[in-house]
C-alpha cells in the first residue's frame, strides 16, 4: 500500500470518527431524556430523523461524485476552493464542539421540551434530522475533499477504496465508542476525547489549506500565469539537491515512483507529511505565512473559548 493511500486512510478514519460520534451522541442525548421523561412512543421519530439525515448525507455524496467530477478543466482550482471550505468548516466544527461540549446534554433536553410542549407532530423528526444531517453533510466533504487530494496519484478506484476504508474504520470506531459511553458502567472522557481530536483535525485543516494553496498555483500557472508573478508565490526554499535533501534521502529513501525523481514530498515519509502536515518540498511565500497564521488564529480562537468558565 503507497503511502498515499496511508494517508487517505488515516485522514477518512479520523474525520469519520469524529462526525459519526457527534452524531452517535447527539442520538443517544435526545434518546435518553425520552426514556427520563418516559416518552418512549417518540422512539419511532428518532429513527426516522436518522433515516431522513443518512438518505440526505448519501444524496450530497452523489452530487459531488457525479456533478463537480466532471470540472476537468477547472479541476485544480475546484480542487482548490473544496479544500479552503474543507478546512473552513473543520475550523468551525473544532471551535463550535469546543464551545457546546460543556452544555451539550442540556441544550438539546432544552429543545426536546420546547418541541413537546408545543405538540410540534414532526418536532422530533426535524430535531434529530438537522442535527444529524449537518455531520453527514461535514463528512461528506471532508471525505470528498480528501478523495480528491489522492485521486490523482493513485487513481480514482484506489483514492475512493482507501477514503471508504477510513470511513468504515471510523464508522466501526464511533460505534465501540458510543456503546462503552452508553451501554456500560464504563465512562468515555467525552471532553478529553474532543480536545485530542481537535489537535488532530487542526493539524489536518492546517494541512488542506496549505495543500489548496498549492492547487490554485498549479492553476493559475496555465491560466493566469502573470498572477503567480507576484512576490506572495515566490519560493521560500527547497529542500531538493541541498545538504538537508541529501540527509533525508540518506535516512528515508526519495521516492517510489520514478515520475518524481528527487523530490522528498513524493518519497513514502515525505508524502505522509505532506498528506497530514501539509509538507512541501518548496513552499511559496503565500503557503508559510497562511499556514503560520492559521495556527495563531486557531489557538488563540481555542484559548479564548477554554477561558471562559463552565456554566
Amino acid at each position: 500500500m503507497t503511502s498515499e493511500l496511508m494517508v487517505s486512510i488515516i485522514f477518512s478514519f479520523i474525520t469519520s470518527l469524529r462526525e459519526i460520534l457527534e452524531a452517535a451522541l447527539i442520538i443517544g442525548i435526545i434518546s435518553s431524556y425520552l426514556t427520563l421523561i418516559d416518552r418512549k412512543d417518540l422512539y419511532r421519530d428518532v429513527v426516522y430523523g436518522v433515516l431522513g439525515a443518512i438518505i440526505f448525507s448519501i444524496g450530497v455524496a452523489w452530487i459531488f461524485l457525479n456533478i463537480f467530477s466532471g470540472l476537468e478543466e477547472y479541476q485544480e482550482l475546484f480542487e482548490g476552493v473544496l479544500m479552503f471550505l474543507a478546512a473552513g468548516v473543520l475550523t468551525w466544527m473544532i471551535i463550535w464542539m469546543s464551545k457546546q461540549a460543556k452544555n451539550l446534554r442540556s441544550e438539546f433536553q432544552e429543545k426536546i421540551d420546547k418541541v413537546i410542549t408545543n405538540k410540534e407532530k414532526k418536532g422530533i423528526i426535524l430535531l434529530v434530522f438537522f442535527s444529524v444531517a449537518r455531520e453527514g453533510a461535514e463528512l461528506v466533504l471532508f471525505l470528498y475533499a480528501n478523495y480528491i487530494g489522492t485521486v490523482e496519484d493513485v487513481g480514482g478506484v484506489s483514492s475512493l477504496f482507501a477514503t471508504i476504508l477510513g470511513f468504515i474504520l471510523g464508522l466501526l470506531g464511533a460505534s465501540v465508542l458510543a456503546l462503552i459511553l452508553f451501554m456500560s458502567t464504563r465512562r468515555l472522557n467525552i471532553r478529553k476525547f474532543f480536545q485530542v481530536t481537535s489537535v488532530i483535525l487542526i493539524v489536518f485543516a492546517a494541512g488542506l489549506l496549505a495543500h489548496g494553496l498549492h492547487e490554485i498555483y498549479e492553476f493559475l500557472e496555465i491560466a493566469a500565469p502573470a498572477l503567480v508573478d507576484n512576490f506572495i508565490w515566490t519560493e521560500v526554499w527547497n529542500i531538493n539537491n541541498t545538504p538537508l535533501g541529501d540527509l533525508l534521502q540518506f535516512l528515508f529513501g526519495w521516492t517510489y515512483n520514478v515520475q518524481y525523481p528527487n523530490r522528498f514530498e513524493k518519497s513514502i515519509i515525505g508524502s505522509i507529511l505532506a498528506g497530514l502536515l501539509g509538507w512541501n518540498d518548496n513552499p511559496a511565500l503565500i503557503e508559510i505565512v497562511a499556514y503560520g497564521l492559521y495556527y495563531i488564529v486557531v489557538i488563540l480562537a481555542l484559548k479564548q473559548i477554554n477561558s471562559v468558565p463552565n456554566e
